[in-house]
């Protein structure tokens, strides 16, 4: 099973017809999406931004959006496909600061899908627009004050949640995943977690650059299940 997370710079036609050729993904999760061709079908959401879509792709299976309570426009997804559900996350920099309103709806729709859906294969994945080195302020940008780590408290949340980073399986460094024109610095902002048995069949995982494209790389992973 190959899931692919990507966001996709909206600005960009044709990126849907290449993710779908070049890699064939069961299912695909996708931020800032741009416009999608007539012959492909994607349960899409906006974001407080009007052309600025999250969406999520299913090759082969039906799958449905469930409700949850309000985002008031971070534009999340949340989707149940056979015994799998997903998150498909977009860090709405609208919100200040984000990772409070970010995790909170993470964390209550967790909550709520193994409540009411008895929910055990849980994947999130999306761009979260923050990495953990974030708190050391690497860059010309202050993130965090001195002393504080909100952005690895804001990971730590998630993994206590039950879930495991699929990008730190096979590589214990960050790996970059956006190539911003304005910032050379190699920042991990693109993430895909996972419950422990689906993170148990993950038997892959890479990005793929496509400048050309996206200035995000999509995050490719491969599950033996």
């Amino acid at each position: 099973m190959k899931i692919i997370s990507w966001n996709m710079n909206k600005r960009r036609k044709g990126n849907w017809e290449w993710v779908i050729d070049q890699f064939d993904p069961d299912y695909l999760l996708v931020q800032e999406a741009s416009p999608l061709p007539k012959k492909n079908f994607a349960t899409t959401r906006i974001t407080t931004k009007k052309l600025n879509k999250s969406a999520f792709y299913s090759k082969n299976f039906k799958h449905e959006r469930l409700k949850m309570s309000k985002d008031y426009g971070m534009g999340l997804l949340v989707i149940k496909s056979k015994n799998l559900f997903f998150l498909n996350i977009y860090a709405n920099l609208d919100f200040k600061p984000v990772y409070l309103t970010l995790l909170g709806l993470i964390s209550t729709y967790v909550t709520d899908i193994r409540k009411r859906h008895g929910a055990k294969n849980i994947l999130i994945a999306g761009d979260f627009n923050m990495d953990r080195r974030m708190d050391d302020n690497p860059t010309g940008t202050k993130f965090a004050a001195k002393n504080t780590f909100p952005i690895n408290n804001f990971f730590d949340s998630i993994l206590n949640m039950g879930f495991y980073d699929c990008m730190r399986k096979f590589s214990t460094k960050p790996v970059q995943t956006i190539r911003h024109t304005r910032s050379k610095y190699p920042w991990e902002l693109d993430h895909m977690f996972a419950t422990e048995e689906l993170y148990k069949s993950l038997v892959g995982i890479e990005t793929y650059q496509v400048p050309k494209l996206s200035d995000h790389d999509p995050i490719i992973a491969e599950f033996k299940i």
